[in-house]
């Protein structure tokens, strides 16, 4: 894939990716959590592709490198934001939210 379909590519899905985050936290707020945690898995899985579930457990500078563009990196860094404000357990939002914002800084550099 060339470099500017690639970008092309790389934008429609973080704007596609970027919907949903706004539907996943209109639901989370209307207090439909299941569905809300259901549709984070879709974006996920949107962003990610198969490699999902592994970048989501890699430290944040090996998926930042994997990911390539910044808003990749940023919006999986929001999709893990979002992950943490539908979890109830205060130890493992704090994890989620800390490693948000470890890729939120390597986008920046």
């Amino acid at each position: 894939m060339s470099g500017l379909r690639r970008e092309d590519y790389v934008l429609r899905q973080v704007r596609a990716v970027a919907a949903m985050l706004a539907r996943i936290a209109g639901l989370r707020l209307d207090g439909a959590i299941e569905e809300a945690r259901l549709e984070l898995e879709r974006a996920y899985s949107l962003l990610l592709g198969s490699r999902a579930e592994l970048i989501r457990r890699m430290d944040a500078k090996t998926a930042a490198t994997l990911l390539g563009s910044p808003e990749s990196i940023l919006t999986l860094s929001q999709l893990l934001r979002e992950e943490a404000a539908l979890e109830s357990d205060a130890d493992r939002k704090a994890e989620i939210e800390a490693h948000a914002a470890e890729l939120a800084s390597q986008a920046a550099t």
